[in-house]
C-alpha cells in the first residue's frame, strides 16, 4: 500500500514539475540579420518552440496568423529523459507595410493551456544592400532585384519588369527562380537570360537578368510579393582524402528580391468604345478585289500598327452599308523584322455585297488612351468604294421543253421557286478524291521502322565491314566541318576552341604538340575563355579552317 501511495505522489509531483518548467516561446527568423524587421511581400519564417514537456505535444494555435498569407512548412520533436522539445515552423507573409502583432501562440498539453509571448514584427518596404552583406564572405554577396519601369500606371499600360541576380564568386550556380501568382495582370513570357557586370556601391558584380511585360487588367493598389533565387555554392573541401576521391560538394541557398507596390488607376471616361492604351501611329483599311458579283466574297484587311498589349485587342466591329455583309475571319500579329519598324496587329473580314452597284465603306476608328499624353486619341481608315455587279442567270433554269407533262411541269415549277444561289454565296464543284496508291500507304508505314532502326543497322554495318575506326574519323571530321561553317557565319570565335577539343577527343588523343609551333591554339584559347572583342575573328576563323584542313591530311 505504501508503494502504490508513493507512486502516485511521485508521478504528481513529475506533472506538477513538468508544468513549471514547461516553456513555449514564439521566435522570428529572417535573412536579413535584423530581428522582427521583415521585407513586405517577403516570407519569413515563425518557430514555435515547447520546451520541457512530457509526452507528446499538440499543434499549437496562434492568434492573428489567420489574417496573412501563412503555411506550415516544417515540424520537429525530439524527446531526453521522458523530456520532449518540439518545434513547429511556419512560413508567412505580409503584403503592407506596418507594425503586427503575432501571438500568443497556445498549446493545451494534460488538459493543461500554455501561453507562448507576443511578437511585434515591423513590416518594411526594403532592408537593403548593406545590410544584407554585412560580411565579408563571398557566399553572402548575392542578391535580387526585382525593378519596374513605373509604379504608378493606368489599366492596360505596359510595365517593363526586370528580375536581376547579383553575385561576386563566379562559381555559384543559380539553379532555380521562383516566380509568385500575380493576380490582376496578364503577364508575357520572359526574355532569354542575359549577363553583366555592374558596379554597386563601388562593388563591382556580376549579374543574371530576366525582363519580361506585364499589363494590369484591373484598377487597385497591388502588392508584387518577393521573388526567390536558388543558387549553389561549391564547398571547399580540406579534408585529407576529398581531393582524392575528387569529392565535390555544394551548399544549397536561396535568397529573396525585394517587393513593389503598384498603384493601377482606372480609365478617364470616354464617349467612344476603346480599344487599346499604348502607343499607336497607323490604322489601315484595304479590300481586295474592289469589284465583285453579288454574293461572291471580298476580303477585307485592317492593320494597327504601334506599342500596346496586342493580343488582348478583340476584333473592331465595322461600319457597313446595307447593301454589304461582312463575317469575321481570322487576326495576326505581325512582329517587326527591322529595328525601324514597329508590331503589327492585322483583321480579316470576309465582306459580300447583297445589292448590285457602287458602294462605299466608310472609315473605321480605333480609339486608344495614349500613355505619354495621357488622353484618348483616334485613328481613322480611309474611306474604301467596291464595285457590285448583277449576278448571272442560267438559260436552262427558265426554258421549258413544250412536250414535258403536267408531272415535269410542276418540278420545273417547284425549282423555279428556289432563291437566287448568289444571295447565299457562291457554289464550287467539288473535285473528285483518288484514294492513295497502295505502294505509297506501304512506304508510308515502313517509314517509322526505318527510323528506328537506322543506328542498329549503322552499327551493324561498322562492325561487319570491320572499319569502325576509319568511319569514326570520317565522321569527327564532317562534324568538325560543319561545327566550323556554323561558327563562321555567326562570328563567332568563342566555339573554336570546343570543336577542336571535341575533334581531338572523338579521333581518341590528347596531343595538343601539333599546335606547338603556332599561335592559334593560344589565340583560340583566349578567344574561348577570355574577354574578346570579335576584331579579329574573322582571321581566326580562316586559320582555323586550314588547320583543321592540314589535321585531316596527318592525322
Amino acid at each position: 500500500m505504501v508503494k502504490i501511495v508513493g507512486k502516485i505522489l511521485i508521478t504528481f509531483f513529475c506533472i506538477i514539475e513538468s508544468f513549471l518548467h514547461a516553456r513555449i516561446a514564439l521566435e522570428v527568423r529572417t535573412d536579413n540579420g535584423t530581428p522582427n524587421s521583415v521585407v513586405v511581400g517577403q516570407p519569413f519564417t515563425l518557430d514555435v518552440v515547447i520546451d520541457d514537456v512530457y509526452g507528446s505535444v499538440a499543434k499549437p494555435s496562434i492568434k492573428g496568423l489567420e489574417k496573412f498569407n501563412a503555411r506550415q512548412c516544417g515540424s520537429y520533436m525530439s524527446s531526453v529523459n521522458g523530456k520532449a522539445t518540439a518545434r513547429y515552423s511556419y512560413q508567412v507573409r505580409i503584403d503592407k507595410i506596418g507594425s503586427y502583432v503575432l501571438g500568443p501562440a497556445t498549446v493545451i498539453h494534460q488538459q493543461q493551456t500554455i501561453i507562448s509571448n507576443e511578437l511585434c514584427v515591423d513590416v518594411v518596404k526594403d532592408i537593403g544592400t548593406p545590410q544584407m552583406n554585412k560580411n565579408n564572405n563571398a557566399e553572402t554577396k548575392t542578391f535580387l532585384r526585382l525593378m519596374v519601369s513605373s509604379e504608378s500606371v493606368v489599366v492596360g499600360q505596359k510595365i517593363g519588369c526586370m528580375l536581376r541576380f547579383y553575385y561576386q564568386d563566379p562559381s555559384i550556380s543559380l539553379t532555380n527562380i521562383g516566380s509568385p501568382d500575380l493576380l490582376g495582370f496578364d503577364v508575357k513570357e520572359h526574355s532569354p537570360l542575359e549577363h553583366g557586370t555592374a558596379q554597386i556601391d563601388g562593388v563591382e558584380y556580376h549579374y543574371a537578368q530576366w525582363q519580361w511585360d506585364m499589363y494590369p487588367t484591373k484598377p487597385g493598389e497591388f502588392l508584387i510579393p518577393a521573388y526567390n533565387a536558388d543558387y549553389e555554392l561549391p564547398i571547399k573541401d580540406n579534408h585529407l582524402f576529398g581531393g582524392f576521391f575528387m569529392l565535390s560538394r555544394a551548399d544549397r541557398k536561396r535568397i529573396y528580391s525585394n517587393a513593389l507596390t503598384l498603384k493601377v488607376s482606372p480609365l478617364p471616361y470616354s464617349n467612344l468604345p476603346v480599344h487599346a492604351v499604348g502607343q499607336f501611329e497607323r490604322f489601315s483599311a484595304e479590300i481586295k478585289p474592289g469589284m465583285a458579283k453579288e454574293g461572291e466574297g471580298m476580303v477585307l484587311t485592317l492593320e494597327i500598327e504601334g506599342n500596346g498589349n496586342l493580343p488582348a485587342i478583340a476584333t473592331p466591329p465595322l461600319q457597313m452599308p446595307d447593301a454589304l455583309k461582312y463575317y469575321d475571319s481570322n487576326s495576326t500579329i505581325i512582329m517587326p523584322k527591322h529595328s525601324d519598324e514597329l508590331p503589327k496587329k492585322r483583321f480579316e473580314f470576309i465582306v459580300q455585297g447583297m445589292k448590285s452597284g457602287y458602294c462605299e465603306i466608310p472609315e473605321q476608328l480605333f480609339t486608344y488612351f495614349d500613355t505619354e499624353t495621357h488622353r484618348y486619341e483616334t485613328l481613322r481608315t480611309v474611306p474604301l468604294a467596291v464595285s457590285i455587279m448583277s449576278g448571272t442567270i442560267s438559260v436552262k433554269q427558265n426554258y421549258i421543253p413544250p412536250t414535258l407533262s403536267t408531272e415535269t411541269s410542276a418540278t420545273v415549277d417547284n425549282e423555279k421557286t428556289i432563291a437566287d444561289i448568289n444571295t447565299t454565296g457562291n457554289w464550287y464543284a467539288a473535285p473528285e478524291r483518288h484514294s492513295l496508291p497502295w505502294w505509297l500507304f506501304q512506304l508510308l508505314l515502313l517509314l517509322p521502322c526505318f527510323y528506328m532502326g537506322y543506328p542498329f543497322i549503322v552499327n551493324k554495318f561498322i562492325l561487319l565491314t570491320g572499319n569502325s575506326a576509319r568511319l569514326r574519323r570520317w565522321r569527327a571530321f564532317r562534324q568538325a566541318h560543319q561545327h566550323l561553317e556554323h561558327a563562321f557565319r555567326n562570328n563567332d570565335d568563342q566555339k573554336l576552341y570546343t570543336i577542336f577539343m571535341q575533334l581531338l577527343q572523338e579521333l581518341g588523343t590528347n596531343d595538343l604538340s601539333v599546335f606547338a609551333q603556332d599561335s592559334f591554339f593560344e589565340r583560340m584559347t583566349h578567344a574561348a575563355y577570355g574577354k574578346s572583342d570579335n576584331k579579329n575573328s574573322d582571321e581566326l576563323c580562316r586559320m582555323a579552317k586550314e588547320w583543321l584542313e592540314r589535321l585531316e591530311k596527318i592525322m
